[in-house]
């Protein structure tokens, strides 16, 4: 049996010399007046012999163990003192001998299994750096310069925050915060109805780019939905609504369509209980709606449900014990004050306490078993939001950041104990804001040393 570095036999130098004239197993048992199998059992031994897998390696190692050699017009392999020269025919695959450097050990062996390695080192490495920039791709830091680090501001003896403002003026109510990203989801932009997608990083304070929204729509609410934040219909930038359904995954930063809305539909209310996507009311090209409907990922189907009390659009609200909230909006007469709660369940709804502000267009998010509603006015004079407490059935004003009365369309979500309110119409101007509430204030208490006569 053959054995490794064991010197090859005459004959299977023979066979090794047409190896390298690039003859096929049967040309060579044709010359060599053998068969084909014998021709494989003599390479089998040649391979282990030589500690090589392949022809090319075998000729490689050849070379650089001096059982080959070129052949003085340079266009021809022979086995070195052996019988006359084979020609080559046009190959990429014969290799010249490998020069031996510093350092590096001179066994012909040895010197093989080191460029071995060294090629897998680098294929190991091009495949590392290609998943980094992918990654940086997905992420959308792919290119980006790294932001200035960004101190939030105090407004005044507030709750509120000033934090780093947008890369672009922008109104729109489609926002959601998976982890502690805030994503802000088209929307109205200086120059028209926007696909664009910006995620606001809480903990770096740094916006970046997301994948474009393949359908471009404002007057739209988002829900998250399983770690997918989900966009029902909107208004197209032809003015028409759609009810083109696109549902968003942070984790593989893309897009996908699901199935669409019964209807087209613009101005509607998104929710969701983490099971099921919920759209309330909104308008489309006769007017204002009472529709409800309630989408199901698992089946991609939709379904309608119980219709509003009373037509609405730019509507806002959340879900609070088991229920949704649905407040406030534009009716048939202006804006609405009124507050109405869908209990899946039952299929029904009810009534709750009005707000104490009609307003339209505001945002809000649920936070600590609180709705808390912010924007969707347009009285400077009275302009404030809104907190409602389930369990004791009230509102409490919510006091709007210094300077700001009329507010409509801001992005709003909570990370963690923070609210974020991004962008809207400020004062009937597109805003760049990146607004923080913090309706938790900590303080600490340091318990005072007692006196000598305690």
């Amino acid at each position: 049996m053959a054995e490794r570095g064991e010197p090859l036999s005459d004959r299977e130098l023979d066979v090794l010399q047409r190896l390298a004239a690039g003859e096929s197993n049967k040309t060579i048992a044709d010359g060599l007046s053998i068969s084909p199998l014998t021709v494989k059992t003599h390479l089998r031994n040649i391979y282990t012999k030589l500690d090589v897998s392949t022809r090319t390696e075998a000729m490689t190692v050849a070379l650089q163990k001096g059982v080959l050699k070129m052949a003085p017009e340079g266009e021809s392999l022979v086995v070195a003192d052996g019988p006359p020269a084979l020609p080559i025919p046009p190959s990429d695959e014969a290799e010249l001998p490998a020069v031996a450097e510093p350092g590096i050990p001179s066994s012909p062996v040895v010197s093989h299994r080191w460029r071995t390695l060294s090629v897998g080192l680098l294929g190991l490495f091009i495949l590392v750096a290609s998943a980094l920039m992918f990654i940086q791709w997905r992420d959308g830091s792919l290119m980006a310069t790294p932001a200035e680090p960004f101190t939030e501001q105090p407004l005044g003896e507030s709750k509120w925050i000033s934090s780093r403002p947008l890369p672009e003026a922008r109104a729109g109510r489609a926002a959601a915060a998976v982890g502690l990203d805030v994503y802000l989801i088209g929307g109205e932009m200086a120059d028209g109805v926007s696909d664009d997608v910006r995620v606001f990083d809480t903990r770096e304070r740094t916006w970046r780019r997301a994948a474009s929204k393949p359908t471009a729509v404002a007057s739209a609410t988002a829900a998250d939905l399983f770690g997918e934040i989900f966009v029902p219909g909107g208004l197209l930038a032809d003015g028409q609504p759609t009810a083109i359904t696109e549902a968003y995954s942070p984790s593989q930063n893309a897009w996908r369509r699901v199935t669409s809305m019964p209807r087209p539909v613009s101005g509607a209310l998104a929710l969701s209980d983490g099971g099921f996507l919920y759209v309330f009311g909104g308008r489309d090209e006769s007017g204002l709606l009472d529709t409800a409907y309630v989408y199901d990922p698992a089946a991609d189907s939709w379904r309608p449900i119980a219709p509003l009390p009373e037509p609405r659009a730019d509507a806002t609200g959340g879900a609070l014990t088991g229920r949704f909230y649905v407040t406030g909006g534009m009716g048939e007469d202006g804006p609405l004050d009124s507050c109405v709660v869908y209990d899946p369940v039952a299929d029904a709804w009810d009534g709750c306490p009005a707000m104490l502000q009609a307003r339209a267009g505001a945002g809000a998010t649920v936070l600590l078993n609180k709705l808390y509603v912010i924007g969707g006015t347009a009285d400077p004079a009275t302009g404030h939001g809104e907190v409602y407490d389930p369990n004791a059935r009230t509102w409490t004003v919510l006091n709007n950041p210094p300077g700001i009365s009329e507010w409509s369309d801001p992005g709003v979500a909570h990370v963690e104990t923070r609210i974020y309110v991004l962008g809207g119409r400020v004062n009937e101007a597109l805003s760049d804001d990146n607004l923080v509430y913090s309706p938790l204030v900590y303080q600490t208490f340091i318990p005072a040393a007692p006196s000598d006569g305690e």
